[in-house]
């Protein structure tokens, strides 16, 4: 069986340090939408670090999100 992808959108997330309580680490995330599929993951992670350095916490974690719907051929 063949497949058709098609690659509708990118997500990124990015996960902060929000500190400990007790034992247990806590992560806050922010998600920003309508990136390019087509965009390379360079860029990705450079345009992610320029938005993690206007943030108060420090940055964990980069995540790309991708939206792809498979056909069959």
């Amino acid at each position: 069986m063949s497949l058709k992808e098609y690659k509708y959108e990118s997500k990124m997330k990015l996960e902060f340090d929000g500190g400990m309580d007790g034992d247990k680490q806590i992560t806050k995330s922010k998600t920003y939408g309508n990136i390019k599929p087509d965009t390379d993951n360079e860029k990705f992670y450079q345009v992610a670090g320029s938005i993690s350095a206007l943030q108060s916490l420090p940055l964990l974690k980069v995540k790309r999100i991708e939206e792809i719907e498979l056909e069959e051929e």
